[in-house]
């Protein structure tokens, strides 16, 4: 099965669990789909939905999920983890999907005033942070699970998060730089048409999440491809 799939199992299969062992497994799942982001997501998943099918049979016996796996799941998911192969290539893709994403919401903004012009190196800049941001979130998520449990790093965590987000979006304000594309003209209509089109076929996808990804991630490339080719002629140094 492919990862989309076993997920879609996974939750069906969770309406099962006890609210005990609901709480137990949905910690794990938090834990390993975070700490293990740079491996391979379908054996990740593989294994997520092995161990719920051994809770829910465990379960059948009157046996509760911490009592089966211990009271230190941490240790039995660290060490599932490093056997999961790494798959950078999946990973990589992830992130440029995310960079297609941002770039189309960038967009919006630049093309009510194409006078403007885009700013290629704020987009890379804040892109390259804003990746960065997302990780370290993900990350922190991961190994709050089963550490960090008091109110005053709970309180820190959030103030790291906010402060890394008010960054984020002060970069939009007070970074620029000389490479500006002139949005007007013949490429503002190629820019619109593109981020339109993209944007309306992501919409209609989301409906439909089982089918196939590779004309999913067409859309997010073209607009990307679109820009790069363009820069070569546009480009304002």
């Amino acid at each position: 099965m492919k990862a989309n799939e076993i997920i879609r199992e996974n939750t069906t299969l969770q309406q099962f669990l006890t609210k005990d062992n609901a709480y137990y497994y949905g910690h794990l799942v938090i834990y390993i789909r975070s700490m293990s982001l740079f491996r391979d997501e379908q054996k990740s998943e593989q294994l997520l939905l092995e161990i719920l099918q051994d809770i829910l049979e465990a379960q059948k016996h009157g046996i509760s999920a911490e009592a089966y796996f211990g009271k230190n799941p941490k240790q039995i998911a660290d060490e599932m983890i490093r056997h999961l192969p790494m798959n950078l290539k999946d990973t990589l893709a992830f992130i440029f999907h995310g960079l297609g994403v941002l770039l189309l919401f960038t967009l919006f903004p630049e093309l009510t005033l194409p006078n403007n012009g885009f700013d290629i190196g704020t987009f890379l800049i804040f892109s390259i942070y804003t990746i960065s941001l997302v990780l370290f979130i993900v990350y922190l998520l991961g190994i709050s699970i089963y550490h960090y449990h008091s109110m005053r790093t709970k309180i820190i965590s959030g103030i790291l998060i906010a402060l890394g987000i008010a960054i984020g979006i002060s970069l939009q304000f007070f970074v620029t730089t000389p490479w500006t594309i002139a949005l007007d003209g013949r490429l503002g209509i190629l820019v619109i048409s593109l981020t339109v089109i993209a944007l309306a076929y992501l919409f209609f996808k989301s409906e439909d999440k089982s089918s196939g990804g590779r004309l999913f991630r067409l859309f997010y490339y073209l607009p990307s491809a679109a820009f790069l080719f363009v820069s070569t002629t546009y480009i304002h140094f």
